[in-house]
């Protein structure tokens, strides 16, 4: 009798803090092999990993494809091939932000800007690289004090990054939090630039399943992919509040309905940024843990890579 109300208990907590019952064995040991783009990899050209072990680090975990995000970086791009997902300008804007100020971030003439536009313009015509990111415009409440900003997503230097994107179909991946600002910018932006992926890191911080879903309603050019969602980068344990998407406990069946509505929009990542790549099996091993087998199979492979693949023209 007391396994039963303890049953009971735990079937209605899973169904009042919304998440999904257990996976099916068959899913659970799809989500193992099935591979992966990471469209959310950090790599950096000071104190970062070598290429070498970047590669070990994908190999191991079944990452196939990698990158939308960090610095550009030759090495990489030269061993991983077409595996790499290259992305300019996360290395430029750190820059700019740190000499002279958020405000610089919007000046078009500086010169760190006006170097990345020519290059960005030779790169995307060469096919070296994808689009740009990841460019923080919004973390004024998240993240290292040095590192938060608040400014307009749509700035000269953004329509910028837009405009050479959009040329090339390339994408942009935004960090940005949730608000009415945003929402007008990412708007007003993406109707100007329908040729440009929008992609949003974290699927958009602070947002729930309806905000997201009124942008993909309103726009076909808009994506989002799904890193730092889970206990591991949020510092939680079972016994605390679920994190915002997933957890050991399962999927939050608003963000799950969101998933399977607009599946061909949502893509996964790691962030192991900033120290956290030591982690990265461990990254790895929690979307294919806690989030894969929530997920049919046709599901399961849309957001591990198939839409990038398509989105990216992946090889």
């Amino acid at each position: 009798m007391r396994w039963q109300v303890l049953s009971v208990c735990l079937t209605l907590m899973i169904a009042v803090r919304g998440v999904l019952a257990a996976p099916s064995p068959e899913a659970i040991e799809m989500a193992k092999t099935v591979p992966i783009a990471d469209m959310h990899m950090h790599s950096y050209m000071r104190d970062g990993l070598k290429a070498a072990d970047v590669l070990e680090q994908m190999d191991k975990n079944g990452v196939l494809w990698g990158g939308a995000v960090g610095d550009f970086r030759e090495d990489l791009a030269k061993l991983l091939g077409s595996r790499y997902i290259p992305a300019l300008g996360q290395a430029e804007f750190a820059r700019v932000f740190f000499s002279r100020g958020e405000q610089a971030l919007m000046d078009e003439s500086d010169p760190s800007f006006q170097r990345l536009f020519l290059e960005a313009e030779r790169r995307f015509a060469d096919g070296t690289a994808m689009g740009f990111g990841e460019l923080h415009t919004d973390n004024h409440t998240s993240g290292p004090i040095r590192m938060r900003r608040y400014i307009p997503t749509d700035n000269p230097v953004m329509r910028r990054f837009f405009a050479i994107a959009n040329k090339y179909e390339g994408f942009v991946q935004i960090h940005t939090q949730l608000d009415a600002r945003f929402n007008e910018d990412i708007l007003r932006l993406t109707a100007d630039f329908p040729n440009t992926k929008v992609i949003l890191s974290h699927c958009l911080a602070g947002a729930k399943p309806a905000d997201v879903r009124q942008l993909f309603e309103a726009r076909s050019n808009i994506f989002c992919e799904l890193s730092a969602q889970g206990a591991i980068h949020n510092g939680l344990s079972r016994l605390s509040r679920l994190p915002r998407v997933f957890s050991e406990e399962g999927v939050r069946l608003g963000w799950l309905e969101l998933i399977q509505q607009y599946s061909t929009r949502v893509m996964v990542g790691s962030d192991a940024c900033c120290g956290w790549f030591n982690s990265y099996s461990e990254i790895i091993d929690e979307i294919r843990t806690n989030l894969f087998p929530h997920l049919e199979p046709e599901l399961m492979e849309r957001l591990a890579y198939k839409n990038a693949v398509a989105l990216f023209n992946l090889k």
